[in-house]
């Protein structure tokens, strides 16, 4: 490990609208279950009782996606496996995602920070317009065919219906002059997503979502000690659009 001591040199914030393309099933937990309820509630925000996206659910997505990106899945892992931990300072996946609790690493501290998800005013006031009952979601019915016996087993999943947005905003912290260039790895593993699903039932056709009104603006060291200004580095209408545009000029180096 080098002996350069770590220094905050700058913050990125990446702010983004996630748009929900097909219904989404985040789970929660519910007390008990109701005569007619529903089998699988989805997470809501007990202030509001409204569905939101936890930020580790969208981080905890984005890092599988770049794992097997980047080669990092062991052969055999599957299911519930621990996440990809390595001491290689050149690991790009736990740099930008950290690892799990133990001694510091190489790499130094996590860099990705990702907040909960919230839905935005236009998609709260649409759901009031369209959903009867003050009701936010909806239910998508099912069956289970055991194939020995062709017995159906109905059951039932509460989903965050198509078309909702939520606002996403996440924090990338830069400790070395270098470091934004790993902007690109969030960014990709969020294009990743857009093909692939978030939440539950993926392969049934839930959690299909696309990112967009993209911005990536850059706080430096100096802005917190009123010394500086905050600075838009990039906008995009989309992922690739974002990602197309030139690389965020390194903390501290001349244009020249």
């Amino acid at each position: 490990m080098s002996a350069q001591a770590w220094q905050l040199q700058a913050k990125l914030l990446i702010r983004a609208r996630l748009r929900c393309l097909t219904g989404l099933h985040i789970g929660g937990s519910q007390e008990g279950v109701e005569i007619g309820g529903v089998d699988n509630v989805v997470v809501k925000d007990p202030m509001t009782d409204l569905p939101y996206i936890p930020g580790s659910s969208l981080k905890g997505k984005m890092r599988s996606l770049l794992e097997w990106a980047e080669g990092k899945v062991e052969p055999g892992r599957r299911g519930s496996a621990p996440p990809h931990n390595c001491d290689r300072e050149d690991c790009v996946v736990c740099k930008v995602f950290g690892r799990s609790a133990g001694e510091e690493a190489a790499y130094g501290p996590t860099r990705l920070a990702v907040a909960d998800s919230f839905p935005t005013e236009e998609t709260k006031k649409e759901w009031e317009a369209v959903l009867d009952r003050g009701i936010n979601t909806e239910i998508k019915w099912e069956n289970a065919i055991d194939r020995i016996t062709s017995q159906a087993n109905p059951r039932n999943f509460e989903r965050v219906p198509r078309g909702s947005c939520f606002d996403v905003e996440m924090i990338f912290d830069v400790y070395r002059p270098d470091e934004e260039k790993l902007l690109d790895c969030v960014l990709l593993s969020l294009q990743l997503l857009e093909d692939s699903y978030l939440g539950g039932q993926g392969s049934r056709g839930y959690g299909r979502v696309k990112f967009e009104d993209l911005s990536v603006t850059r706080r430096p060291l100096e802005y917190y000690t009123n010394e500086g200004d905050e600075q838009l580095l990039a906008q995009g209408a989309s992922v690739v659009e974002l990602r197309q545009q030139p690389a965020p000029q390194a903390v501290g180096e001349e244009t020249i």
